[in-house]
C-alpha cells in the first residue's frame, strides 16, 4: 500500500508543534533539504526533540506531584515518587512528552495488590476533582493517563510499590530497584527494574554514537502514524531494539538508514521464530518482554509491515537521486 507522506509529514509536524510559537519546531535539515519526503520524514522522525521541551513536561509533572502529595499527606498515605517512559530516554516523539510519574506506596501490607488498586482509585479521586486537566483516563486500571495544559501533554500515572532486590540490599544502589505493575483488568502482575532498564539502554546508546535512540524514535513515529493501534509500550520497542548486537549499531550518523534493513529482519525474526520471541530479555536482563505476552506477535507483524513499506519507498524514493540505502545521506540537525 502506497503511503501518503504529505500526510506522514503534517502527523508529524502536529506531534512538533509549539504552542507558544505557534509553528512546529524542526530542525535545519527538514527545514533546507531538498530529500524526498520519505527520506525527510524518517530522518526527522529520529531526531531528538530539544531538551528545554522536556523542562516543560516536568514542570507539568510537578503540579500533578503536588497535587497528589497534598491530597495524600492527608490521607496519612506514605508515597515515594518517581519517574519513567520515553523522556527519561529522550526517546519521545512528542514535543511536549512523554513521562510517567510512577507513585510507590511505602510499606504495603500482606496483600499489596489491595494496597495499589486502593490507591490507584484514590489517585484517580483525587486528580478528578481538578478542572485544569483536558482530559484523565483510567479506562486500563494499570496507569492513569492525563492530558494536561500549557503546554499541552501526556503525563501517565502509575500507582506501584517498591520490590527491592538482593543487589540493591548489597548495593543500596536505587537503579537495582524493582516495581509493579498491577493489571487489574486482565489480572496480571509485571515486575521489572526501570531504572536499570533506563540506564543501560542511554549507556548502550552512548556506545552506539546515538543510533539506538534514532530508532527507537522511528519506530515510536511507525507505531502513532499507522492505520490500526499497534500495541508496544515505548519500553518494549526500546528492549527490541537493545536485543541488536551493539557492533551492528556501530554506523556513523550519516548511515543510518542503512540500519533499517537490519532492524526489518530483528523483527521479522521475533515474529517467525517463537525461541527468540520467548527468551527476549529487558536491558536489564531481568525480566522477559514478550514471554507472557503472545497477543504481543501482531503488534510486531503491523510494524514490520509498517517497515516493510517505508523500506520499498524509501529504495525507490533514493534511486530517484542517484542514492541507496547505504550510502550517505547530509542531513543537517542529526
Amino acid at each position: 500500500m502506497e503511503q501518503d507522506y504529505n500526510l506522514l509529514i503534517e502527523n508529524l509536524k502536529g506531534r512538533r508543534y509549539d504552542e507558544a510559537l505557534r509553528e512546529p519546531v524542526l530542525s535545519d535539515g527538514f527545514e533546507n533539504s531538498s530529500l524526498p519526503d520519505s527520506v525527510k520524514y524518517v530522518l526527522e522522525s529520529m531526531q531528538e526533540i530539544d531538551v528545554s521541551y522536556a523542562y516543560k513536561v516536568y514542570n507539568n509533572s510537578r503540579r500533578i506531584h503536588e497535587i497528589i502529595n497534598r491530597a495524600l499527606t492527608q490521607r496519612n498515605i506514605s508515597v515515594d515518587y518517581r519517574y519513567q517512559g520515553a523522556l527519561k530516554t529522550f526517546t519521545n516523539i512528542l514535543l511536549y512528552g512523554d513521562v510517567e510519574i510512577i507513585v510507590l506506596k511505602k510499606d504495603p501490607s500482606p496483600k499489596p495488590h489491595l494496597d495499589v488498586k486502593d490507591l490507584g482509585q484514590t489517585l484517580m479521586d483525587v486528580l478528578s476533582e481538578d478542572h485544569n486537566f483536558k482530559s484523565i483516563d483510567f479506562s486500563d486500571k494499570t496507569r492513569i493517563r492525563i492530558i494536561a495544559q500549557k503546554p499541552t501533554c501526556e503525563i501517565d500515572i502509575l500507582p506501584s510499590h517498591w520490590v527491592d532486590t538482593p543487589d540493591f540490599h548489597k548495593t543500596k544502589n536505587e537503579i537495582y530497584r524493582g516495581i509493579v505493575e498491577y493489571d487489574f483488568v486482565n489480572t496480571k502482575v509485571k515486575k521489572y527494574l526501570p531504572f536499570l532498564n533506563i540506564a543501560r539502554f542511554n549507556a548502550r546508546n552512548e556506545h552506539t554514537d546515538g543510533s539506538l535512540k534514532s530508532l527507537s524514535r522511528l519506530l515510536g513515529t511507525l507505531k502513532k502514524d499507522a492505520e490500526d493501534a499497534i500495541d508496544l509500550r515505548d519500553s518494549e520497542i526500546n528492549s527490541l531494539l537493545f536485543a541488536i548486537p551493539e557492533e551492528d549499531l556501530k554506523v556513523g550518523r550519516e548511515h543510518w538508514l542503512g540500519l533499517l534493513p537490519l532492524v526489518e529482519d530483528h523483527v521479522n525474526k521475533l515474529i517467525v521464530d517463537d525461541e527468540f520471541y520467548a527468551s527476549l530479555m529487558s536491558p536489564s536482563k531481568m525480566e522477559k518482554v514478550f514471554a507472557s505476552q503472545p497477543q504481543k506477535r501482531e503488534s510486531l507483524r503491523k510494524i514490520h509491515e509498517s517497515l516493510q513499506t517505508l523500506i520499498k519507498d524509501l529504495k525507490r524514493d533514493l534511486a530517484s537521486i542517484g542514492k541507496s540505502l547505504e550510502d550517505q545521506i547530509e542531513y543537517s540537525g542529526l
